[in-house]
């Protein structure tokens, strides 16, 4: 009895996120619709349902119970776009133009615009899908390169990250110049974190200037919890974005154990943890750099059909596209400028040179389906 009332009150709070998700949605897009009754239920044959007579909207508890809330915001979205159809376009449209319409209008991704839902597809949908023999390719390559950098030959691992970050580098502008239509992925990291540390913020702004990618952060409800935590969201091409967030986890574990390598040899206390942090990220992020000027070197040196200055015109014209969709999902998105801690030089300078000496290595993971209908 005690177990059913703490489950009553929680199905309660979740209702009312839910509710603040719809204001929310509304809001970002500038929606001005009628607030529907919202309801979870034990739903057997599907994830959501819109009643357009009665006004109502349904999740299945199952969905809320198993599934990341990214996941459920996108059901959400599907069922919103269905009153948009209903209520705004005045059509009886199920699935087809005036639907897909209305999923364009509020940013809904494909995998949520169908009457179907796999939602473990929808969750490894970057890992497991087949964009094309290139992708798949060049991400066969980079792990077999990353596997090398692992060498003890500090040499060979060196040069191994080096054709790493050209073959990356190179795959992205040869698509870029033969005019390949990018389709563009979201791929949520949950930090588990109330707020971010600033170190992260200075992995994402790495992770933009280096890998083709967009990096939002923002909160996501954790229903089971019922309290919101932090989030990073990784906006790009299908293989920018395993990249991405692949160099985010690698740098997130490799700072903390070298932060706990060095707090042990130099008895240095937490206070400095932060600075020595710091410096390895800038070690690291201004080896990336040299790399890319010696490989822009190499550019103006080869006998191609294109100069340094037209790839630059070429990737400033992708970002464009890359902005156009970030806008989309993230249509009233603020920039924030992080706070400047205080900075021990000493701790700082070590870090620096630490970080110059790291490796990018290791492999890319992979991963299973159950389908069940998105009904109007």
């Amino acid at each position: 009895m005690k177990f059913q009332k703490i489950k009553n009150d929680l199905r309660t709070r979740w209702t009312l996120q839910l509710y603040k998700e719809y204001g929310n949605i509304c809001y970002q897009y500038g929606l001005y619709l009628k607030k529907p009754l919202i309801l979870i239920e034990d739903l057997k044959s599907t994830w959501g349902n819109w009643n357009s007579h009665a006004k109502i909207i349904t999740l299945s508890t199952l969905l809320i119970e198993e599934y990341p809330w990214e996941v459920v915001i996108g059901v959400l979205k599907h069922e919103i776009a269905h009153q948009i159809v209903t209520d705004v376009f005045f059509s009886n449209d199920k699935h087809g133009k005036d639907f897909q319409k209305a999923c364009n209008l509020i940013g809904l991704p494909k995998e949520f615009c169908k009457c179907t839902l796999e939602i473990e597809h929808k969750i490894l949908h970057i890992r497991n899908g087949k964009n094309g023999s290139d992708d798949e390719n060049i991400l066969r390559k980079l792990e077999k390169l990353l596997s090398l950098a692992q060498s003890a030959n500090e040499n060979e691992a060196l040069l191994a990250m080096e054709k790493v970050q050209e073959l990356y580098a190179k795959y992205n502008i040869k698509r870029i110049q033969e005019g390949l239509d990018s389709e563009y992925y979201s791929l949520v990291v949950h930090i588990k974190k109330k707020k971010a540390p600033s170190t992260y913020v200075y992995v994402a702004s790495l992770l933009q200037a280096h890998y083709f990618v967009n990096v939002i952060f923002s909160q996501l409800y954790d229903p089971l919890a019922d309290e919101s935590f932090q989030t990073l969201e990784i906006l790009g091409t299908r293989h920018n974005v395993l990249m991405a967030e692949y160099v985010f986890h690698f740098l997130i574990e490799r700072m903390e154990a070298l932060w706990k390598n060095y707090q042990k040899e130099k008895s240095a206390t937490s206070r400095y943890k932060l600075s020595y942090q710091k410096g390895l990220l800038v070690g690291f992020r201004e080896k990336l750099d040299q790399l890319q000027k010696d490989k822009l070197k190499k550019q103006k040196q080869s006998k191609n059909n294109f100069s340094p200055e037209s790839i630059n015109t070429l990737l400033v014209l992708e970002d464009q596209k890359l902005q156009v969709f970030t806008k989309k999902l993230f249509p009233r998105i603020v920039q924030k400028v992080s706070s400047s801690n205080q900075v021990f030089t000493e701790h700082y300078d070590k870090g620096k040179k630490e970080g110059e000496k790291i490796i990018l290595n290791k492999g890319v993971t992979q991963q299973n389906k159950e389908k069940r209908f998105l009904n109007s």
